[in-house]
Protein backbone atom coordinates (compact mmCIF):
# COMPACT_ATOMS: atom_id res chain seq x y z
CA UNK A 1 0.00 0.00 0.00
CA UNK A 2 1.52 3.24 -0.84
CA UNK A 3 1.52 5.91 1.79
CA UNK A 4 0.23 9.02 1.31
CA UNK A 5 1.15 12.76 2.82
CA UNK A 6 -1.02 15.84 2.20
CA UNK A 7 1.23 18.99 2.20
CA UNK A 8 -1.64 21.42 0.70
CA UNK A 9 -0.39 24.04 -1.69
CA UNK A 10 3.30 24.22 -2.52
CA UNK A 11 3.17 26.51 -5.23
CA UNK A 12 0.62 29.54 -6.08
CA UNK A 13 0.50 32.23 -9.18
CA UNK A 14 2.93 35.17 -8.66
CA UNK A 15 3.15 38.31 -9.99
CA UNK A 16 5.44 37.30 -12.93
CA UNK A 17 2.65 37.94 -16.36
CA UNK A 18 3.12 34.43 -17.40
CA UNK A 19 1.65 32.70 -14.53
CA UNK A 20 0.12 35.91 -13.00
CA UNK A 21 -3.34 33.82 -13.16
CA UNK A 22 -2.68 30.82 -12.00
CA UNK A 23 -0.26 27.50 -11.85
CA UNK A 24 -2.29 24.12 -11.68
CA UNK A 25 -1.87 20.68 -12.92
CA UNK A 26 1.53 19.99 -12.77
CA UNK A 27 4.02 16.82 -14.17
CA UNK A 28 6.26 15.82 -11.32
CA UNK A 29 9.35 13.72 -11.67
CA UNK A 30 11.52 12.89 -8.38
CA UNK A 31 15.10 11.42 -8.37
CA UNK A 32 16.21 10.67 -4.88
CA UNK A 33 15.50 14.16 -2.95
CA UNK A 34 15.28 16.03 -5.84
CA UNK A 35 11.83 17.21 -7.64
CA UNK A 36 11.04 18.59 -10.60
CA UNK A 37 7.59 19.92 -11.57
CA UNK A 38 6.06 21.29 -14.88
CA UNK A 39 3.16 23.62 -14.17
CA UNK A 40 0.12 25.01 -16.30
CA UNK A 41 1.34 28.18 -15.86
CA UNK A 42 -1.75 30.48 -17.06
CA UNK A 43 -1.77 34.62 -17.85
CA UNK A 44 -4.24 36.92 -17.89
CA UNK A 45 -6.94 36.13 -20.92
CA UNK A 46 -6.52 32.87 -20.35
CA UNK A 47 -3.15 31.77 -22.26
CA UNK A 48 -0.87 28.83 -20.90
CA UNK A 49 2.89 28.27 -21.03
CA UNK A 50 5.25 25.59 -19.37
CA UNK A 51 6.57 26.70 -15.66
CA UNK A 52 9.22 25.07 -14.09
CA UNK A 53 10.17 24.66 -10.70
CA UNK A 54 12.88 22.38 -8.32
CA UNK A 55 12.13 21.48 -4.89
CA UNK A 56 14.18 19.72 -2.31
CA UNK A 57 12.52 17.20 -0.52
CA UNK A 58 8.79 17.70 -0.93
CA UNK A 59 8.60 21.32 0.19
CA UNK A 60 11.25 23.63 -0.65
CA UNK A 61 11.47 25.59 -3.46
CA UNK A 62 15.31 25.64 -4.62
CA UNK A 63 14.67 26.98 -8.12
CA UNK A 64 11.86 28.46 -9.45
CA UNK A 65 11.84 29.91 -13.42
CA UNK A 66 11.03 33.29 -13.51
CA UNK A 67 10.52 33.20 -17.54
CA UNK A 68 7.80 29.95 -19.28
CA UNK A 69 9.96 26.42 -19.46
CA UNK A 70 7.46 25.72 -23.00
CA UNK A 71 5.72 28.52 -24.83
CA UNK A 72 3.62 28.30 -27.42
CA UNK A 73 5.50 28.33 -30.84
CA UNK A 74 3.44 26.65 -33.56
CA UNK A 75 0.24 27.02 -35.13
CA UNK A 76 -1.51 24.52 -33.08
CA UNK A 77 -0.35 26.11 -29.69
CA UNK A 78 -1.18 29.30 -30.02
CA UNK A 79 -3.54 29.60 -27.60
CA UNK A 80 -1.66 27.53 -25.58
CA UNK A 81 0.00 24.62 -23.65
CA UNK A 82 -1.00 22.95 -20.90
CA UNK A 83 -1.55 19.91 -19.13
CA UNK A 84 2.32 18.40 -18.78
CA UNK A 85 2.99 14.72 -17.57
CA UNK A 86 6.95 14.07 -17.51
CA UNK A 87 8.62 10.51 -17.57
CA UNK A 88 12.23 9.46 -17.49
CA UNK A 89 13.16 6.40 -19.45
CA UNK A 90 16.52 4.94 -19.52
CA UNK A 91 18.71 8.63 -19.98
CA UNK A 92 15.76 10.89 -21.57
CA UNK A 93 12.97 12.74 -20.35
CA UNK A 94 9.47 12.78 -22.12
CA UNK A 95 6.78 15.48 -21.44
CA UNK A 96 4.22 14.81 -22.73
CA UNK A 97 1.87 17.93 -23.02
CA UNK A 98 -1.90 19.85 -24.84
CA UNK A 99 -1.47 22.20 -27.15
CA UNK A 100 -4.35 24.27 -27.75
CA UNK A 101 -5.18 26.33 -30.88
CA UNK A 102 -8.50 27.63 -29.58
CA UNK A 103 -10.35 25.05 -31.55
CA UNK A 104 -8.37 21.43 -31.22
CA UNK A 105 -6.54 20.20 -28.19
CA UNK A 106 -3.64 17.76 -29.69
CA UNK A 107 -1.11 15.35 -27.72
CA UNK A 108 2.42 16.63 -27.93
CA UNK A 109 5.69 14.80 -27.00
CA UNK A 110 9.08 17.10 -25.85
CA UNK A 111 12.15 15.29 -25.14
CA UNK A 112 15.25 16.13 -22.83
CA UNK A 113 18.37 14.79 -21.58
CA UNK A 114 19.26 16.87 -19.06
CA UNK A 115 15.22 18.62 -18.33
CA UNK A 116 16.47 22.25 -19.72
CA UNK A 117 16.66 21.65 -23.24
CA UNK A 118 14.78 19.88 -26.01
CA UNK A 119 16.73 17.40 -27.68
CA UNK A 120 16.33 14.11 -29.35
CA UNK A 121 16.00 11.05 -27.29
CA UNK A 122 18.02 7.64 -27.55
Amino acid sequence: MVNVKKHGIILEKTALSFESDGVLNPAVYQDGNEVHIFYRALEKGNHSTLGYCQLEGPLTVVERSETPALSPLLDYESQGVEDPRLVKINNSYYLSYTAYNGHNALGVLATSKDLKSGNDAE
